[in-house]
């Protein structure tokens, strides 16, 4: 009987460890939008959405370590549902009507563009210190963009209720954020 007990007491053990395990990993994953993005070294920045957890990724584009001035960003899909961590490109529809970009000025290694959805925000890629970066005003200040976070409309995925830029403020290096009402 004592040797059942030690057993059983054993077995309740693991069981609680494996299910403050799980929780963890679930809380981790599911808690924090920001957790697995898989960032690269050339990532600028992110487009997360209300959708799903699938992420728009925009890294710096390079040619021999410098800038290419002419297509400053590479942008890419990232997965994180179904095949987490897998990468594909953007259709046609997406680059011209959602997630692409524009143009707008090149000069000595940097890039002046515009996001294909909000033509009114004007990011500059150029390099700070030994790093390129996207920089933009973030509630009314010079800041590095980090992330945008697209919350759609309940029910209509095409709708946008709001957008949040979030990123670090270049004169107090403390981050900020501003939503921008569709």
């Amino acid at each position: 009987m004592e040797n059942f007990n030690t057993i059983n007491h054993t077995g309740r053990r693991v069981i609680s460890f494996l299910t403050v395990l799980l929780f963890t990993f679930i809380t981790a994953y599911a808690g924090n939008p920001e957790e697995n993005t898989y960032p690269t070294t050339e990532r600028l920045f992110h487009i997360a959405r209300s959708t799903n957890k699938n992420l728009v990724c925009y890294d710096v584009n390079l040619e021999n370590g410098k800038l290419n001035t002419k297509s400053p960003l590479n942008v890419y899909w990232v997965n994180r549902e179904e095949r987490p961590g897998e990468t594909n490109g953007l259709s046609f529809f997406q680059k011209k009507m959602a997630y692409g970009y524009k143009l707008i000025s090149e000069g000595n290694d940097y890039s002046e563009v515009t996001l294909t959805a909000y033509a009114g925000k004007k990011l500059k890629i150029c390099k700070q210190d030994s790093k390129y970066v996207c920089m933009t005003m973030i509630d009314n200040q010079p800041a590095i963009l980090e992330s945008l976070y697209v919350q759609t409309k309940s029910g209509s995925p095409l709708n946008v209720d709001y957008v949040e830029l979030r990123g670090i403020s270049t004169s107090t290096g403390a981050k900020v954020s501003e939503k921008i009402k569709k």
